[in-house]
C-alpha cells in the first residue's frame, strides 16, 4: 500500500471516528464555492415565444447569497430580453431577477438538486440599453410601402398583415406596445420568464453530482444525512 493510500485510509479512519462520537457533525461549503459551480454555465440563451416574431431570453451573470436565518439559496440574476420582427429589434431590456430555491440531498443518485424554485422579483433596468418601438414606427418597418398604401383599417388589422397572427394574438400583443411602457411589455413575458428559469434551475445541469474521487464528498456519500442552509453557508451534515 503506498504511502498516499495510506493518508488516506486514516483521514477516513480518522473521521468516521470523529462522526461516530459526534466531533464532525458537518462540513460547510461557502457563497464562492457555490458560484464557481453555477458560473461556468453562464451566459445561457433561450428562445421565447413571440405572436409572428422571434424573442430570446439570456442570462449573463448570478450574484449568490444564503441569508442567515434563512433555509434558501438566493440568486440575484442579471438578464436580458429582446424581440425582433425580420431582424429589426422593436423591444430590448435588461431585467433583474431574484430567484429563490431549497438544497436537497438525494442519497439514491447522490446528486445535490435544488427544489421549491420560484421566482421571488423581476423588474427592468432603465438603462441605455433599453428600447421600445411604438406601433406605427413597428408597422412602417415590416409592412411593404405598397401593402401599407392599401391599408385602411385599423392598426390591429394592419399588424395582422405584417405578422401574419390570428386576429385575438395580434391584438394581445399590439395593446401592449400601444401602451408605450418597456415595463408592460417585460410583464408580457413575465411567465414565459418564470418558467425559464424554473426550468433551468431544475435541470440536469444545476445538479451536482457527489465525487466519489474527493476525500469530503465520498465521505459525505458514505455517512451524510442531509443538506442545508443553515448560518450563511450550504452545510453537510452528517
Amino acid at each position: 500500500m503506498g504511502s498516499q493510500s495510506i493518508r488516506e485510509s486514516f483521514r477516513l479512519l480518522l473521521a468516521k471516528c470523529l462522526i461516530r462520537f459526534k466531533r464532525l457533525k458537518y462540513v460547510d461549503y461557502s457563497v464562492d464555492d457555490i458560484s464557481q459551480l453555477i458560473q461556468p454555465h453562464l451566459p445561457v440563451s433561450l428562445p421565447i415565444s413571440v405572436p409572428r416574431g422571434e424573442g430570446r431570453f439570456t442570462l449573463s451573470k448570478a450574484n449568490i447569497t444564503m441569508p442567515v436565518n434563512s433555509n434558501y439559496i438566493q440568486a440575484e440574476v442579471l438578464g436580458g430580453i429582446e424581440v425582433t420582427y425580420i431582424a429589426n429589434p422593436i423591444y430590448r431590456a435588461h431585467v433583474v431577477l431574484v430567484v429563490q430555491a431549497i438544497p436537497q440531498y438525494n442519497s439514491t443518485t447522490k446528486k445535490i438538486l435544488l427544489t421549491h424554485i420560484r421566482v421571488t422579483d423581476i423588474h427592468m433596468l432603465n438603462d441605455e440599453y433599453s428600447i421600445l418601438k411604438d406601433t406605427s414606427s413597428l408597422i412602417n418597418h415590416f409592412v411593404p410601402s405598397p401593402v401599407l398604401s392599401m391599408v385602411t383599417g385599423t392598426m390591429r388589422t394592419a399588424f395582422s398583415i405584417m405578422t401574419g397572427t390570428t386576429a385575438s394574438e395580434a391584438s394581445s400583443y399590439l395593446q401592449v406596445y400601444l401602451s408605450g411602457s418597456k415595463q408592460k411589455v417585460l410583464d408580457y413575458h413575465k411567465p414565459q420568464i418564470e418558467s425559464i428559469i424554473v426550468g433551468l434551475a431544475a435541470g440536469d445541469d444545476m445538479q451536482y453530482s457527489l465525487d466519489m474521487n474527493d476525500f469530503e464528498e465520498n465521505l459525505f456519500i458514505q455517512y451524510g444525512q442531509k443538506v442545508i442552509v443553515e448560518q450563511g453557508h450550504l452545510r453537510f451534515k452528517f
